[in-house]
């Protein structure tokens, strides 16, 4: 670690206003509430300060209901959701420019929202039966009418790949493929504990017919890996046997496209792509990750950082290595290894644009974030923009493709209002105001609409 070291904190972070009561934050009577029409089409105003009361902000519609999982592609939301109380969940598709409703198909009560597409939605049931045996499958569905495409018994969602869809086949149902504690203690973080040895089988599955078009099988003491691009988009599987074989295949076809071999023996907890090649791994059983040269398959340094043991580090910044831990997060040099500078108290990333981190800090360990700062990638970190009062409206279901970056702040004890991020310069464009807006809302965007849920109410405005 150089003597130089930066070290940044920005201040401490802002409290939020208490939670309104029951009665404030139930205000609401009516399931739809209509669409407003073009009076709510107004400009949208840049917030530099206090709240924007102008005309024009209100929500385009609005709907009461507990909703599950919430995403938006092809023109539509998709909004899974309870009925009534004891009673099954539902799918609805709503036409994301009217509200109107386009369908709407029955669930189950331990089904899960798995991914949508513009041509297709995936659903993921988990089931065992009486003797605790895994039963369960994933289900299809067109986003355009709901109607059944098909379904696959005992497989979980992977991820998409291209036009497949990738799943994990439960093939070896008398297998455990828990942790082998063998290793140290499954309390004590600082020690990575491997998976017992097991096998794994993946599919890859036409999204529209489910038809198999390639299988891939891993032998006991492999371990998995997935290069993402954007969950649930998934790039390639990475496969490192316990001799430091290293085998890359492209999902898209199932084929094998890069095979190494790393100056490597022994179980692994976790791998993962590195910089371009470079592969990151974190051996069973030690506290810290080791950077390898594909090409030579030589060690290039060793990460041996705080507790947990999995906080190792991950491609950043185009060209660096970041580790986000606990307290802080740290850039490093990717020939090295050691710390350029660090992020004190940012612990959560919202953005790595390449030339910027755009980090938010945690409040009491809650996702309840208040705080959005941009740390420039030049020189040594300095931060580049500062914004504060805003909470980020991330949600469970963060689209990869939603154009851009969504905060959202009170202006009252029952009314709040929705922005956009600016990750240039850090302003925020007001978009729209709602009431009874609280909690930690999800928020997900077409190309010209954003949709945000806050404690059962969906606000739907238009995004400009």
């Amino acid at each position: 670690m150089p003597d130089a070291m930066i070290e940044l904190d920005v201040s401490a972070p802002w409290e939020p206003p208490e939670r309104p009561g029951a009665a404030v934050a139930r205000r609401r009577r009516s399931r739809w509430r209509g669409l407003a029409g073009a009076a709510v089409l107004g400009l949208v105003a840049v917030l530099p300060g206090g709240a924007d009361l102008r005309p024009g902000l209100d929500p385009l519609y609005s709907a009461d209901f507990q909703v599950l999982a919430l995403d938006a592609a092809g023109g539509r939301i998709i909004v899974h959701r309870y009925q009534s109380v004891g009673a099954d969940p539902v799918t609805e598709a709503l036409d994301a420019r009217t509200g109107a409703l386009l369908w709407r198909r029955p669930g189950e009560a331990d089904e899960s929202y798995a991914a949508f597409t513009d041509r297709a939605a995936f659903v993921q049931v988990e089931r065992t039966d009486a003797d605790g045996a895994y039963t369960g499958h994933v289900s299809a569905y067109d986003a355009g009418t709901g109607r059944d495409l098909w379904r696959r018994d005992m497989v979980r969602f992977t991820g998409l790949a291209g036009g497949l869809l990738v799943v994990q086949e439960q093939a070896w149902p008398d297998e455990d493929d828990g942790f082998d504690a063998s290793y140290g203690s499954p309390d004590d973080s600082s020690v990575a504990l491997p998976r017992l040895p097991h096998h794994e089988r993946y599919l890859g599955l036409d999204q529209l017919t489910g038809a198999l078009r390639w299988t891939a099988e891993l032998a006991p003491g492999t371990e998995s890996g997935f290069d993402t691009n954007g969950y649930p988009g998934l790039d390639g599987l990475r496969e490192l046997d316990r001799d430091g074989t290293l085998r890359i295949r492209d999902l898209r076809t199932g084929e094998v496209t890069g095979r190494y071999h790393l100056d490597f023996s022994g179980a692994v907890s976790r791998h993962q792509a590195g910089l371009p090649g470079q592969e990151v791994v974190l051996a069973a059983g030690r506290n810290g990750s080791d950077v390898y040269d594909l090409a030579s398959g030589r060690r290039l340094w060793r990460w041996s950082g705080e507790a947990p043991a999995w906080n190792g580090p991950v491609p950043c910044l185009r060209v660096h290595y970041c580790v986000f831990g606990d307290s802080g997060t740290d850039v490093l040099d990717a020939a090295t290894g050691a710390v350029l500078w660090r992020a004190r108290g940012y612990t959560a990333l919202l953005s790595d644009t390449g030339d910027r981190l755009l980090m938010y800090r945690q409040i009491s360990d809650e996702y309840h974030p208040d705080q959005v700062t941009a740390f420039a990638v030049d020189g040594d970190g300095a931060v580049a923009w500062d914004r504060r009062g805003w909470y980020v409206a991330n949600g469970y279901f963060v689209a990869g493709r939603s154009p851009g970056f969504f905060l959202w702040r009170p202006i009252s004890n029952t009314d709040a209002i929705i922005g956009r991020l600016d990750p240039e310069d850090g302003s925020v464009r007001v978009i729209g105001r709602a009431p009874d807006f609280y909690g930690s809302p999800q928020c997900t965007a077409t190309a010209d609409r954003v949709a945000c849920l806050a404690i059962g109410v969906l606000y739907v405005w238009r995004l400009r």
